[in-house]
């Protein structure tokens, strides 16, 4: 439960529903028809996603995004981070979605087993009507049960959860610049062989088993990265 109320209160938080400052718990308790218990859970998440500053004895208040950028993609959220972008949500075409085995290249890249059957969604993904990313994405089928064409049309993450309470535990997030392919260059309208800047994931569940590795090749203009940290004493 606590789950999908952080989902809603950072979807909140990007589409600026509030200005500075979260409601307080009794007001958020209210909100959400929730136990306060969940609304301290659901804030613990937020804030590890770096959305949130604490303030004892005041709240939590709203991370201002301090770059010029209009669109800032948050790498401190672990899960759908690309559904989360500000000004988002996106909207997705499907390109492809079939069942295929996984070869020795995709088993190494996802930490899966060499012929693995992984769903392969191949999806367009806009930005008020605007190309923001080419996403490739695999979910083994030994983990994830099923995935229809229905639900790879929106936030397949969100259907994992509601369909089966499958939310993920840790992952892994790697930024790097790729080469197009051909039909990558197509699909996006840009030339093969052109670097693009890149994000890898892989996801995994708490019993440490992979059900999502992805790479998204982001398109959009004036794109900006962002990740919160801790500081830890040592």
């Amino acid at each position: 439960m606590y789950h999908k109320v952080a989902e809603n209160i950072i979807q909140a938080i990007l589409a600026n529903k509030y200005s500075d400052k979260l409601p307080t718990e009794k007001e958020l308790v209210e909100e959400y028809q929730v136990s306060r218990n969940t609304i301290r859970k659901a804030l613990d998440v937020v804030f590890a996603h770096g959305l949130l500053r604490r303030v004892r004895g005041s709240g939590y208040y709203i991370i201002k995004r301090p770059l010029q950028s209009q669109t800032v993609l948050n790498l401190s959220i672990g899960f759908d981070k690309n559904s989360m972008v500000s000004g988002g949500p996106l909207k997705s075409k499907v390109v492809k979605f079939d069942t295929i085995q996984a070869d020795e290249n995709l088993a190494q890249w996802g930490n899966v087993a060499i012929d693995t059957r992984v769903y392969r969604v191949i999806r367009l993904r806009y930005l008020k009507d605007h190309l923001y990313s080419l996403e490739e994405s695999y979910f083994p089928r030994e983990v994830v049960p099923f995935l229809s064409k229905e639900s790879v049309q929106s936030s397949i993450f969100s259907f994992l959860r509601d369909a089966y309470q499958m939310t993920g535990s840790t992952s892994e997030n790697y930024v790097h610049v790729n080469k197009l392919d051909e039909w990558q260059a197509d699909l996006i309208g840009w030339q093969q062989g052109e670097r693009i800047l890149c994000l890898d994931g892989i996801n995994y569940l708490v019993n440490g088993k992979v059900f999502n590795f992805s790479r998204t090749y982001f398109v959009y203009d004036n794109l900006a990265l962002y990740y919160h940290t801790q500081n830890i004493d040592l």
